[in-house]
């Protein structure tokens, strides 16, 4: 890679304020053993912005390794980064580096399938999100039929938000990133306990590892087995469990595609937007 200075490695995507220090020790082991493998000089390391929001890190040139979601990969970030693998996770829904969302209702809704859902409010995380959009777009056109679903539909701006505006009767359902899912559970177990799951969307790859394209693709192969070893190590073990990480699967970004074709197949059905 030619000079110039590269930032932390960063696993924002489920970094919630309960894993911060399981997720901090694994994202110091994979930082560790790319600079070492890579041999980048400490000097050429600079901390990320204090304020920088999650999407500016993406495409940052300067990036060295960061956890995106499958949509922007295959939409806003198409062509401007390089994907590295996928992390398993040990999640309901999840099997090996595949993942799908959980349609989440109040436990004391009555409510048991999708169906029942029409009429009723919908929350999602972020417009941009395969979890918490494109897959429940999906899951809905298949019912739905080419017309508005929902009588409301907003952006409550993470998967936390979602879990808490259905536990407080803002939300009647929303779609909720599986491993999301089973952090809530494991780490928030009030909020959970009045959830419950009715269903959930169809799989895609889970969210993807990336690095600047700054970095050849030998370096890249390199930086891949890099995460494999790390993600098996016995000494990342104990963050890994709290983490629920499991594995690690190297990927391309043709693997990506059934996120592709669920934008597509909800289009078809009349259905190209969350409604």
């Amino acid at each position: 890679m030619s000079n110039g200075t590269y930032h932390p490695v960063r696993l924002p995507m489920y970094d919630w304020p309960e894993v911060r220090v399981a997720t901090a020790e694994l994202e110091s082991a994979l930082h560790a053993a790319l600079v070492d493998t890579l041999g980048l000089p400490p000097a050429d390391m600079i901390s990320w912005p204090n304020e920088i929001d999650t999407p500016s890190m993406w495409d940052n040139p300067g990036v060295l390794l960061v956890q995106t979601c499958g949509y922007p990969l295959t939409h806003a970030l198409k062509g401007k980064v390089r994907l590295l693998g996928v992390p398993h996770y040990s999640a309901g829904g999840c099997e090996g580096p595949r993942y799908c969302s959980q349609l989440v209702v109040s436990r004391a809704s009555g409510h048991e399938r999708l169906e029942d859902l029409r009429g009723l409010k919908a929350a999602y995380n972020s417009p941009d999100s395969q979890s918490g959009m494109n897959a429940f777009r999906h899951a809905v056109a298949r019912c739905a039929g080419g017309a508005p679903f929902f009588s409301q539909v907003f952006e409550s701006g993470s998967h936390l938000r979602s879990l808490e505006a259905i536990a407080d009767g803002q939300a009647d359902v929303a779609s909720i990133d599986a491993v999301c899912w089973a952090l809530a559970c494991q780490e928030l177990p009030a909020l959970t306990a009045n959830l419950k799951c009715i269903g959930h969307t169809e799989g895609a790859p889970g969210l993807p590892l990336i690095t600047s394209t700054g970095f050849s693709q030998d370096e890249a192969l390199k930086m891949t087995e890099v995460i494999r070893l790390v993600l098996s190590d016995p000494s990342t073990a104990e963050c890994r469990k709290r983490l629920r990480i499991s594995g690690f699967s190297s990927a391309s970004v043709e693997d990506y595609d059934p996120i592709l074709k669920m934008e597509l197949e909800a289009v078809k059905l009349g259905y190209p937007d969350l409604a």
